[in-house]
């Protein structure tokens, strides 16, 4: 691996990422398995600082030869690089558990497609009509960050991710469920797989709401607009750059005050969790609303240190539209989890009289999210006195999540993962839907 001392020597300041992965992936598709994945795959990151400029560098295999591409490239990348205001990392760190590889290692390829036999047995007793896609997998990813600030930190996970899904009629979406867990699966989700099928029966017939303010009942699935709406409001930069409509309103009122969100990037249990950001700041728990309040902001080293603020280690290698070893850092949440509240699905199915719930949204990335606004078209169900009556086709929500979210009538008793986060249902009130 490349000698630190290199480093110090071509640039003022470095930092080196190193990503390790090892996926085995197995997709089906109407019911047969149609694709196997497998990768190994070691990644480096370098970002420098030489006289008072950043630059970058990323890089796929640890031959000698690509370390050395590595350092030239982040000498041609400083050249035109951004004024640096910040420092590296000086923190140590040791969160490597053997256990972990090996349960990545004794889960067998033939345990994966057992596993999914299974699944695929009780949907073929339950509703063999059904056009059945699924996925399971298991990843196993290790990182080190060294700096030449003497930072040595170190991680690795295992997580095992099994998705079954089936094409909502008239195109366009699915019906789906999402599981993840850092350990194998040993239980069927049988009680999952009903209130599936019931759901995808309810979606042959089209029933539209009347155009209003009406309740939505949004899935966990489908809160990631309002989770990335919230994070560039929350983001230090956006308030360094002055774009966030939530700048100087820390202790505000702006949700419900029914609305307690914190950000858990040590979470037991996930793959998602992390000791350290990808700059190698620890990470900690942080409330981000209080009972409706506006509590913290997100940092990264960069806008910590232009807005005099410390890091709070959320800065990482992501953005709206994906991630990866060359995606610039970005201050963003780990983990956020929406703590639950004391209603059952059917108990906020109940409290609506007429509305809907939502599975999913399409073209949030076209609305103006960074202001919190939304304009997107729907998919889910028509709900009359508390019972589905029908796929959604063509019906609209728009608004303001700073406005909308005010209203919140209830929220689910369980925060069921999803791949931005932890969430519960979430009933709220007086959304504008365009239906008929």
């Amino acid at each position: 691996m490349l000698d630190i001392n290199k480093l110090k020597k071509n640039f003022d300041e470095a930092e080196l990422l190193i990503k390790e992965t090892r996926e085995m992936k197995y997709d089906f598709e109407n019911w047969d398995l149609e694709d196997i994945t497998s990768n190994d795959l070691s990644e480096l990151s370098l970002r420098v600082k030489d006289n008072n400029k950043s630059g970058s560098s990323t890089a796929t295999g640890s031959s000698p030869e690509v370390l050395d591409n590595l350092i030239k490239g982040a000498k041609k990348s400083v050249q035109y690089g951004e004024p640096a205001n910040f420092n590296f990392s000086d923190k140590k760190i040791d969160a490597v558990d053997h256990a972990t590889e090996n349960r990545f290692s004794k889960t067998e390829s033939d345990e994966l497609i057992e596993y999914a036999q299974e699944i695929k047995n009780i949907f073929k007793e339950k509703k063999p009509d059904l056009t059945l896609n699924f996925s399971i997998s298991k990843n196993y990813e290790k990182t080190k960050i060294i700096t030449t600030n003497e930072a040595d930190l170190k991680e690795n996970k295992t997580g095992f991710t099994f998705i079954f899904s089936a094409p909502i009629p008239g195109g366009g979406s699915e019906l789906y469920r999402f599981y993840e867990s850092d350990s194998f699966f040993r239980e069927i989700p049988e009680a999952d797989i009903n209130e599936f099928i019931e759901e995808y029966k309810m979606t042959e017939k089209v029933s539209k709401p009347k155009t209003g303010k009406m309740p939505v009942l949004f899935s966990p699935g489908s809160l990631y607009f309002f989770l990335v709406s919230l994070e560039t409001g929350v983001s230090g930069q956006n308030i360094y750059q002055g774009t966030s409509p939530l700048i100087d309103r820390l202790g505000e009122s702006i949700f419900s005050d029914k609305l307690t969100i914190t950000d858990k990037p040590r979470l037991e249990g996930t793959s998602y969790r992390k000791s350290f950001d990808d700059e190698g700041i620890p990470t900690s728990d942080k409330t981000i609303i209080n009972n409706g309040k506006l509590n913290n902001y997100l940092y990264d080293l960069e806008y910590a240190a232009r807005l005099d603020k410390e890091p709070t280690g959320n800065g990482l290698k992501k953005t709206l539209f994906g991630s990866g070893i060359d995606t610039p850092v970005n201050p963003a949440f780990v983990h956020p989890v929406i703590t639950p509240g004391g209603y059952s699905k059917s108990e906020l199915l109940a409290e609506i009289d007429e509305g809907i719930l939502v599975e999913n949204v399409i073209g949030f990335h076209s609305s103006n999210y960074t202001q919190g606004h939304f304009s997107v078209q729907a998919h889910g169900f028509h709900i009359k006195n508390g019972e589905i009556q029908g796929r959604l086709e063509d019906v609209m929500l728009a608004g303001n999540i700073y406005d909308d979210f005010k209203n919140i009538i209830g929220i689910g008793d369980k925060a069921i993962l999803s791949q931005m986060g932890s969430f519960p249902y979430l009933l709220v009130d007086k959304i504008s839907v365009t239906g008929e």
